[in-house]
């Protein structure tokens, strides 16, 4: 018989929850002030960042409702960061940033800040906000093109305490606004940062306030025990499985003939699960190639899936899956692989793998395939109108597989991403370019019992010359699979008219392109994957 003291949980659920609850409030607090404060139509309108609260110790306790690439990675992030700066040496006013893909971020773009939250002398947490810069520098303007190694994609950023006693350092600031294009935007944007930052040490420290720091430690550490039990008992409810999957991603970039391949092994036994990657391409020269973190975020983000989307999402959920990825692997990137396309287009596709495994074993919890993509387009240049320079970042949604509950979505950004929709309206007035046509494409979702989500045509003209362009993007030559006797979607396409000749078609990732006046882009998204067969006509 157990004569301890009865965990907070148990002995006061209700405080318990109460609280649990208020630190995936704070993370969404954490988000408007940023995207309210924010310079960039990347965030303040399509607001492609997250927020995520730590305990003492560096364990996820709380995150937002954000981008599940941010999300999964921070783990990683954050060992980086305590092993550069050990939890010990951390006082009120420090930040960190660091954006290094190698020391467990995500892409060079996606710029981090880690902030602690002390009540008196006691430390309750962290704060940390993953925020996509829409410029970090290197050969292209939005950071987001073909190039064969990290050193071209823009500056890498190792953990560094760029805040102290609560004032930026300056030397370091202006050592990284001095490698990006429009800096007086992105400074606006790491100020919005802080003031994220400011927001969770304010509603935390009311927390601390209210319970007492070591209450709050104990709901801190129980609500990452909740979660770990209720992943693991959802897993035991399932029936053991295990399966295996594998595609092809449409090219590098790079070299015309690699067709990387990703594969991955399942294993669900009792309430423990495994993915295991071997057997994926190795390395390849463009810019496709994940970071670990990311392909363990495209896991954590498919087992949440699988067990529902109901359980609390924090560091529980990450310590229950375990995941082998060979070194140096498409899956498991080894320096200096380029790594920018990873974030968008390979992560979706880890993400519609698992789920194709998965629907060997379970076809009527998982849905087909999707677009597989973030479908990525960058524009930088100088506007004519201002004599200024601008750059643009943006994502286009596509088709999202059905399931056996419904149709897919259209139109949408689906699994590792969460961005909303940038008003075109809002493009035209920033940029020098006219939008042609905005639409979704009928019928380009598969067939089935239930439908796939149909993908989107995006075409835009170019109004001035010196415009550089670039396409990241998915599923020209693969088509989302159908389950359960569902058919494919369509294929997605790209092209480029020059001048008066005919469009060309691009390949799934290009650029940077040198465009000129009256130069037209179009970009039309893959549809999602049916679900079931149709009934006879």
């Amino acid at each position: 018989m157990n004569t301890g003291p009865q965990r907070i949980i148990d002995r006061d659920p209700v405080t318990f929850e109460v609280v649990r609850s208020a630190l995936y409030a704070i993370c969404a607090d954490m988000k408007h002030v940023i995207m309210r404060t924010s310079f960039s139509p990347l965030l303040s309108l399509s607001a492609d960042l997250s927020c995520a609260l730590l305990d003492a110790t560096g364990r996820v306790v709380g995150q937002g409702r954000d981008i599940p690439v941010h999300l999964g990675a921070v783990p990683f992030t954050v060992r980086a960061v305590f092993e550069a700066f050990p939890i010990a040496g951390w006082r009120p006013g420090d930040g960190v940033i660091v954006n290094d893909p190698y020391a467990g971020g995500t892409h060079l773009p996606d710029v981090s800040l880690i902030m602690p939250i002390f009540h008196g002398e006691a430390l309750c947490g962290f704060s940390l906000s993953r925020v996509h810069w829409p410029d970090i520098g290197g050969i292209a303007a939005g950071s987001s093109s073909v190039c064969d190694e990290i050193t071209k994609e823009g500056l890498r950023i190792p953990p560094l305490r760029i805040i102290e006693n609560g004032q930026p350092r300056q030397d370091i600031l202006a050592l990284v606004l001095a490698n990006v294009r429009v800096p007086e935007d992105r400074y606006g944007d790491f100020r919005a940062q802080i003031a994220g930052a400011r927001r969770a040490d304010q509603r935390v420290g009311e927390l601390a306030r209210a319970y007492g720091p070591d209450v709050l430690a104990e709901i801190m550490a129980d609500a990452q025990t909740y979660t770990r039990r209720l992943v693991r008992s959802r897993l035991a409810h399932l029936p053991d499985a295990d399966v295996t999957h594998e595609e092809t991603l449409d090219g590098d970039g790079i070299d015309p003939y690699a067709r990387p391949r990703i594969r991955a092994r399942i294993v669900k036994a009792g309430e423990a699960i495994t993915v295991d990657f071997t057997g994926s391409s190795p390395c390849v020269k463009g810019p496709v190639n994940a970071p670990f973190a990311v392909t363990a975020s495209s896991v954590y983000y498919t087992l949440l899936a699988l067990v529902g989307g109901d359980v609390p999402p924090n560091q529980g959920v990450y310590d229950v899956a375990q995941i082998v990825a060979p070194t140096g692997s498409i899956v498991n990137a080894a320096y200096p692989a380029s790594v920018v396309a990873a974030n968008t287009e390979t992560s979706n596709r880890i993400v519609d793998v698992l789920l194709a495994a998965l629907a060997k074993a379970y076809p009527e919890r998982v849905p087909a395939g999707s677009y597989g993509s973030a479908c990525v387009y960058t524009l930088g240049g100088v506007d004519p109108r201002t004599a200024s320079r601008f750059v643009h970042y943006e994502t286009v949604g596509g088709g999202s597989g059905a399931s056996r509950m419904g149709d897919g979505a259209s139109g949408i950004r689906v699994h590792m991403g969460n961005t909303m929709n940038l008003p075109i309206e809002a493009a035209e007035i920033a940029m020098p370019i006219r939008f042609l046509a905005y639409e979704l494409v009928p019928g380009s979702g598969g067939r089935g019992l239930r439908q796939g989500g149909d993908g989107v045509r995006k075409a835009l003209e170019i109004l001035t010359d010196g415009v550089e362009a670039s396409i990241l993007g998915e599923r020209t030559e693969s088509p989302a699979h159908g389950v359960g006797g569902g058919e494919a979607g369509q294929l997605a396409r790209f092209t480029l008219r020059t001048g008066d000749g005919p469009a060309r078609t691009l390949p799934a990732k290009s650029g940077p392109h040198r465009l000129a006046t009256g130069d037209r882009i179009e970009m039309v998204t893959a549809g999602g994957g049916g679900w079931g067969k149709r009934p006879q006509d």
